[in-house]
């Protein structure tokens, strides 16, 4: 991800979870109301893939291509997620990953979640609190789906590594096909309130500490039912 030069935000990239320019440049004039503003705007481009004006215009240089970037970013990195990590996929195909994604944009048009009103702390941070309604859906899948997925796909006769990787490809989109039938039945856990700061440096450029956004991230979707109430 390119990193941009911000109006009011310092540039820099997020470590790790959310894979998002974090940008601006440091302004003795930021005000509250544009840390909302870009908290608002970063969020809405990250999970609904939208663009207000005002968002783009608080970040220099910053043009929508960019912003659809962010997203189509985001996309791909919980895709890869959801296969590798929650699905346990090993040899993710092309056709898998797009279907991926797919699934993944149809439950990020669900994001939920509210932008409070941004405070000045004394010590020149800015911070905005945001509350996050976790989507729920993939707790629904059961060790059992799991089980079924993999004896259809053929894992237990697969005796060569090419034969295995097929097995691996059916299994994929079996789970795939299991994830988007349970879509109808999504819901919302507990609501979560987080706190995200934006930090001054040392030149006075403001950029996002990386915790909050993190844990933005890792509450929108909530993988294992950790926020079911």
């Amino acid at each position: 991800m390119k990193k941009n030069t911000w109006k009011k935000l310092a540039a820099g990239a997020l470590a790790g979870c959310l894979l998002a320019a974090l940008a601006s440049c440091g302004s003795k004039g930021l005000t509250e109301k544009d840390a909302e503003t870009y908290i608002q705007g970063h969020l809405d481009a990250t999970y609904l893939g939208t663009y207000s004006q005002d968002y783009i215009d608080l970040v220099e240089d910053m043009s929508e291509e960019e912003a659809k970037e962010m997203y189509q970013e985001n996309l791909e990195w919980e895709a890869e997620y959801l296969l590798t990590n929650f699905l346990e996929v090993e040899y993710p195909t092309d056709e898998m990953t797009q279907r991926a994604e797919e699934l993944v944009e149809k439950l990020y048009s669900k994001s939920k979640y509210t932008v409070g009103t941004g405070s000045k702390t004394k010590d020149g941070d800015f911070v905005v609190e945001v509350t996050v309604s976790p989507i729920e859906l993939l707790h629904l899948i059961t060790d059992e789906d799991f089980f079924n997925a993999m004896e259809q796909s053929g894992f237990s006769e697969a005796e060569t590594e090419e034969a295995y990787e097929a097995a691996d490809a059916v299994y994929g989109m079996l789970m795939l096909e299991q994830v988007e039938a349970l879509l109808p039945k999504l819901t919302y856990g507990e609501d979560q309130i987080i706190m995200l700061q934006l930090k001054p440096d040392d030149d006075g450029y403001y950029t996002m500490v990386d915790t909050g956004i993190q844990k933005v991230d890792e509450v929108m979707i909530d993988y294992y039912g950790a926020y079911i109430g």
